[in-house]
């Protein structure tokens, strides 16, 4: 009887034509108010935990943070450039005069002529002799390096 008259009751309800003394007797048979209080205390403790998750995740990375900006750093410093006065050196040594060493003659790399013609171009209608520089391991930086500007000049 008690689920026939459940069954006519939530009928009704769907329908729209539930009356006040009906909605009342539906509520005390589906226990609608203790119902509604266990959902509010699991409710209030989701909320709960939640505030108590948020302020530790918030106090762990205060607290993180702290740590990092007061702990000595292991690596080194920028070093900064410093203004010194320049000083006097005096020498007790008396000063010994050097015969100066003969100037010697840089060499020169030795520059080759060749004709360069790709295999798969056809012959141009004059050849352009292209100086090449060759040098061995006794050619000083200077010259080498002269010898290549004028030959990127040329």
């Amino acid at each position: 009887m008690k689920t026939e008259s459940l069954e006519r009751l939530m009928d009704k309800y769907r329908e729209g034509t539930l009356s006040d003394e009906e909605r009342d007797e539906l509520n005390r048979l589906t226990h609608r108010d203790a119902v509604m209080a266990a959902a509010s205390q699991r409710a209030r403790g989701i909320q709960h935990r939640t505030r108590l998750g948020i302020g530790f995740a918030v106090m762990v990375l205060v607290a993180g943070g702290a740590v990092w900006t007061l702990m000595p750093r292991t690596g080194k410093a920028p070093q900064m450039a410093e203004v010194v006065a320049p000083v006097e050196v005096v020498h007790s040594e008396p000063v010994v005069e050097q015969q100066a060493m003969p100037e010697v003659q840089p060499q020169r790399p030795h520059v080759q002529k060749r004709s360069v013609r790709p295999r798969d171009v056809a012959p141009r209608h004059a050849e352009v002799d292209e100086p090449v520089v060759v040098c061995n391991n006794q050619c000083e930086a200077d010259s080498v390096i002269s010898d290549i500007w004028k030959f990127l000049t040329v």
